[in-house]
């Protein structure tokens, strides 16, 4: 749980750094705002560490926290970075993702994807998929966070000075994250597909 809890320090600290440390007039957003940022990039990077584990694993090495401990700690960001970005889900906040007081193609985008991603966690919830059925689930769970995070990334654009810190946006070291974190899950795919009709253990939930 430690390294649970410090990359949630660390993302928490470097959204500080980058959006208030230099920017004092951003202190007023550093409870919603500027903390969802950290949020929602541990969120990801979590998921990230998980599919490493999972690799580590597969390729027969032991040590270092459970990817279901990691997958957990990605699920309890999500969970709080949905609530709070959409309490603040207007022009006041996210300008780029308007067009006057409708969401732009763009924002949509961000939506659309967040939502797909929020759904491919629930269904990973369920405990009867097959580990093959899991995989590709999750594959279609991660591509959808990438084209989230993207999304972002396109309304947003690079947005690195002073007033940033000069530091990467949050954003894209959330997009690298995930970007490897499909190589890992691409890496530790279950040995072989099921049989024809090898579904078997699904049920409804």
């Amino acid at each position: 749980m430690r390294n649970v809890a410090l990359l949630y320090f660390v993302a928490l600290a470097y959204a500080v750094v980058r959006y208030a440390a230099f920017a004092p007039k951003n202190l007023e957003h550093l409870p919603v705002f500027v903390l969802n940022k950290g949020i929602s990039m541990a969120a990801a990077l979590c998921f990230v560490a998980g599919f490493r584990q999972q690799f580590r694993r597969a390729c027969g090495r032991s040590g270092g926290v459970e990817s279901g401990v990691w997958f957990r700690a990605g699920v309890f960001g999500a969970v709080a970075h949905i609530p709070l970005s959409v309490a603040i889900l207007r022009p006041g906040y996210f300008g780029e993702f308007f067009a006057g007081d409708q969401l732009s193609f763009n924002g949509e985008a961000v939506v659309l994807f967040g939502g797909l991603t929020a759904g491919g966690l629930y269904l990973l919830g369920r405990p009867t998929w097959t580990p093959w059925e899991r995989y590709w689930v999750s594959i279609v769970t991660v591509a959808a966070l990438a084209c989230h995070t993207l999304s972002m990334g396109v309304a947003r654009g690079l947005n690195i000075n002073r007033s940033h810190a000069f530091l990467p946006p949050m954003w894209l070291l959330s997009l690298i994250g995930v970007l490897l974190g499909i190589v890992f899950l691409l890496r530790s795919r279950p040995p072989c597909a099921p049989a024809a009709g090898g579904s078997q253990n699904v049920a409804p939930a």
